[in-house]
């Protein structure tokens, strides 16, 4: 939770607490100044240790898997929240920020009367003048822990048979695994990223350590209405297969539903910096996909509205009506289902994925650079029409592109849920 006192913060919780009954647990540092008999006694030379004490509720509810754990204070400044951000990542939670939209949550008079601890206004004054928005290190939709644990075996399982399918990959990737002294089993591993965190995210935004520039990406995305009214909220993917490169192991997904893909502020055709000055060249329009849009297509008729969150609903179109779809343009029929099929995404959202390993010294931000290489790769090979070493069974389809590079082709995708929020540290 997020919001000065009297803000609204208190019915919120209480609705969560309705919603997820035994799974839920608040956390707050009020109550270490409520006695026995209930009685609210604030002493302000306590409230470091009422933080210490919220904090270690918090932790033991994260070790004790508790599947909702509210934290209920102001937490109006970064440092306010950054330990509650490093359990939710030491334990695999998905932090969703929570802030009243109550018309009064940054008036000061009617915040000193609606508050239930009696705060005077100077320092609901003090604390609104320290009010700023929490600025993430990016947007993603994230993935439960169950789920992730699931993904990640999948990918190292898929890893270890294309190895055993394909000699010449595991000797590609055995020169590289010798020179750094492991195990071409163990390469491309989660373990090896400089930042680990216990679940997978596919990030639909980056916004980096804090700068003039971040700040500006930050309010530019954060500002539009199908942005920050999706925080929170859930959206479904598909995952259609596996990447496997020298540098990378990832999973590709693919969006059904729309309303995703106004989430999405990533360049697909991105490029290494000293390879910026070449393109990427999709395949012809023809043969696009539904999964394919316009990169600078507008995507809502919300973006210049004033970005008070009280606003009327009745003025926001739906996504639908402002999308420039291909799917309502591009007859299956014309699309061989083997081009489908090989070639499941390009263009727009085609670099959507899940960093499920990397090699030693490798950044995670290396697999959408990878993945639009090897879609390129892709398009080529189905372009010229040229064989390659395949690998045809009842679950998949694996094909060896050569120099390390092998992708695999799922014949049932995998379904996940994620959740749409900020990653902050």
């Amino acid at each position: 939770m997020r919001g000065l006192p009297g803000s609204g913060k208190s019915t919120i919780v209480t609705q969560l607490k309705r919603i997820y009954s035994k799974s839920v647990i608040v956390c707050s540092a009020d109550n270490y100044f409520i006695d026995s008999q209930g009685n609210y006694n604030f002493n302000r030379d306590k409230i470091g240790e009422a933080h210490l004490t919220c904090q270690r509720q918090t932790e033991d509810a994260c070790k004790n898997n508790v599947l909702a754990v509210i934290v209920d204070n102001t937490n109006i400044r970064m440092d306010e929240c950054k330990p509650y951000f490093q359990k939710a990542s030491n334990y695999g939670y998905i932090v969703i920020i929570v802030e009243p939209r109550t018309s009064w949550k940054r008036d000061t008079n009617i915040l000193m009367n609606r508050n239930t601890h009696k705060v005077p206004m100077d320092i609901i004054e003090a604390r609104l003048r320290t009010y700023h928005s929490l600025i993430p290190f990016y947007f993603g939709l994230f993935l439960n822990h169950e789920q992730s644990n699931y993904v990640l075996q999948q990918a190292y399982d898929y890893y270890q048979q294309a190895l055993q399918i394909f000699p010449q990959l595991k000797k590609d990737l055995q020169q590289i695994s010798r020179d750094k002294n492991i195990s071409v089993h163990n390469l491309l591993n989660r373990a090896n990223l400089n930042v680990q965190t216990k679940i997978l995210h596919c990030t639909m935004k980056f916004i980096g350590k804090v700068t003039d520039q971040s700040r500006k990406d930050y309010t530019n995305y954060a500002a539009n209405r199908l942005i920050s009214h999706s925080l929170g909220k859930m959206f479904q993917a598909y995952i259609v297969g596996f990447t496997i490169t020298p540098r990378t192991l990832s999973a590709r997904l693919l969006f059904p539903d729309r309303h995703t893909w106004a989430l999405w502020d990533q360049d697909d055709n991105e490029l290494p910096k000293k390879e910026a000055s070449s393109q990427i060249v999709t395949s012809d329009n023809k043969k696009s996909r539904p999964y394919r849009r316009n990169n600078k297509s507008k995507l809502t008729t919300t973006d210049n509205l004033n970005t008070n969150d009280d606003y009327d609903t009745s003025m926001v179109k739906s996504l639908a009506d402002d999308d420039i779809l291909l799917v309502d343009k591009v007859l299956f029929s014309n699309i061989p289902e083997k081009i489908i099929f090989l070639h499941p995404t390009f263009g727009y959202l085609s670099r959507a994925h899940l960093t499920c390993g990397v090699a030693p010294g490798i950044s995670a931000s290396q697999t959408g650079h990878d993945i639009i290489e090897m879609i390129q790769k892709e398009s080529d090979v189905i372009q010229k029409d040229t064989p390659i070493p395949e690998s045809n069974d009842e679950q998949t389809v694996m094909r060896f592109f050569g120099n390390g590079r092998c992708i695999v082709y799922l014949k049932e995708p995998i379904p996940i849920e994620t959740i749409f929020s900020g990653y902050y540290h």
